[in-house]
């Protein structure tokens, strides 16, 4: 485990290298690695539990990633009912290496579960990230560049969207990246190939891994691993995914312009240019918070597939700096860094200077990133819903089917069948459950559940059952005649 972390060579580390540079020893190396990995997961799961604690829900998706892992701890299909009813989720995006947290999830069944395994996720791939900025760069400037990794505002960014499958591919990421620092192109492929299995678009990011393999001159495996990834993303996309969407196809396909260029070159030309300086200053960031000596390695290679399907979308989200989806582009950007001192000449003399600025930037780009919000007081106390959230928790049994918008989805769904009040063809539920102050109404919560409920459920009878602080539940009432 710590030879992974550390990314140190098999010579032993007390030696001088060909350029003069004696790198620390191995134990120094672990001992920085291990320490700005903990107090990164630290810091990520307070901010996750105070986001947990106060009910403050960004999206459904840590729900459906809540059913998912249920339904792997009890050795089901993930078929998730907030996508609709019996929506298989491997048909909506490709991420089976997920049942691997199944045990963790059947041991502590919570949404809070998730969050903190990501938080514990981000924390290794810090680890590795230091690890080898130490052991190349020397521990003051490596453990600044680590920790800056570790505070960068595309991590920040997603634990702010709670979990997400790609908090995975990060270890994974900085373990591949790592190796192809040290010249081990064999280990970084094989920590490569287990992103195939994170989400269907890191096929693409393992080919371009295997670019910078064939650029460093291991030409015969990199080629294969550029073979491989691209196979393994047309493979998932156009023939698993299909087979296993309840709609047959591959839902994401024409999120991108590029679906349109042989249809219609010209819409797809201008959906390029559509939010141009979103999509300008995006890129900017993510070279920026390294002061653009990433660009100087080959490894800035790999964060030409991310970018590629996020500039060409139609979607505005996956052009701004908020969600989940800078992260993987992270730790590319930080090990690029540390490739550029290894491989450019006399630059590891300015190694301090720059890990420490590195350090300070990612400090001042925080205050409008996520982690500032730990700097206010009001994170800490409840939040003016609590208690009313709290009651209808315990209003609801277990087992009970309910029909919710976002706020109580994560909170519900390890002990009732959760449906998502926007779907079509729910079966009757138990409960329906409104939160006024979801945001996701348009403006226009219901004022009346009964009114609301029979509105979705026209032939059965509800009764409202709870009214407070904007939380409205109505339950169902059988039919006895």
């Amino acid at each position: 485990m710590s030879s992974a972390v550390t990314g140190a060579a098999q010579r032993p580390t007390h030696r001088t290298d060909a350029a003069g540079y004696r790198p620390p020893e191995r134990a120094h190396v672990l001992v920085a690695a291990t320490a700005v990995g903990l107090f990164t997961t630290a810091l990520y799961t307070l901010f996750s539990w105070r986001q947990w604690a106060r009910f403050q829900v960004p999206s459904w998706d840590l729900g459906i990633f809540t059913q998912i892992l249920r339904a792997y701890s009890q050795w089901r299909a993930p078929v998730v009912p907030i996508k609709g009813e019996g929506f298989m989720i491997l048909g909506d995006h490709f991420h089976p290496l997920l049942v691997i947290l199944a045990p963790v999830y059947a041991a502590f069944g919570s949404g809070l579960t998730l969050l903190v395994l990501q938080a514990v996720l981000i924390g290794l791939s810090t680890a590795v990230v230091t690890g080898c900025a130490v052991r190349h760069l020397g521990r003051l400037p490596g453990a600044c560049l680590g920790l800056a990794y570790g505070l960068s505002w595309g991590l920040q960014s997603a634990v702010a969207s709670q979990f997400h499958e790609v908090a995975l591919a990060l270890p994974l990421l900085a373990l591949s990246l790592a190796a192809l620092v040290r010249r081990d192109h064999r280990a970084a492929a094989l920590w490569a190939l287990p992103l195939l299995l994170v989400k269907e678009d890191l096929g693409l990011t393992v080919a371009a891994i295997g670019v910078v393999i064939v650029i460093r001159g291991a030409r015969r495996l990199g080629a294969a691993l550029a073979v491989g990834g691209v196979a393994a993303f047309v493979i998932t996309t156009k023939v698993i995914l299909p087979a296993l969407n309840p709609d047959g196809v591959w839902d994401y396909a024409d999120d991108s312009i590029v679906s349109l260029l042989v249809t219609d070159p010209g819409a797809a030309l201008n959906g390029l240019f559509t939010g141009v300086g979103n999509k300008a200053a995006l890129v900017l960031l993510v070279f920026g918070i390294t002061g653009f000596l990433a660009l100087r390695s080959p490894l800035a290679l790999i964060t030409l597939p991310t970018f590629a399907w996020r500039l060409t979308s139609d979607v505005p989200f996956h052009w701004s700096t908020d969600w989940h989806y800078s992260a993987v582009l992270m730790p590319v950007v930080f090990l690029a860094v540390v490739d550029t001192f290894v491989t450019v000449r006399g630059a590891r003399r300015f190694a301090a200077p720059i890990g420490i600025g590195a350090l300070v930037l990612a400090l001042v780009v925080t205050v409008w990133f996520p982690l500032w919000r730990l700097t206010d007081p009001e994170t800490y106390a409840p939040s003016h819903q609590d208690a009313a959230a709290r009651q209808v928790l315990a209003l609801i049994p277990d087992g009970a089917v309910v029909d919710t918008d976002i706020t109580m989805m994560a909170y519900l769904a390890p002990r009732t069948e959760v449906y998502w009040v926007g779907n079509e063809g729910n079966p009757v539920p138990d409960y329906v459950v409104v939160n006024q102050s979801s945001g996701i109404y348009g403006g226009s919560p219901p004022s009346d559940v009964v009114d609301y409920a029979t509105s979705k459920f026209p032939e059965e009878t509800f009764v409202e059952v709870f009214a407070e602080d904007g939380f409205l539940v109505a339950e169902h009432v059988a039919d006895t005649g």
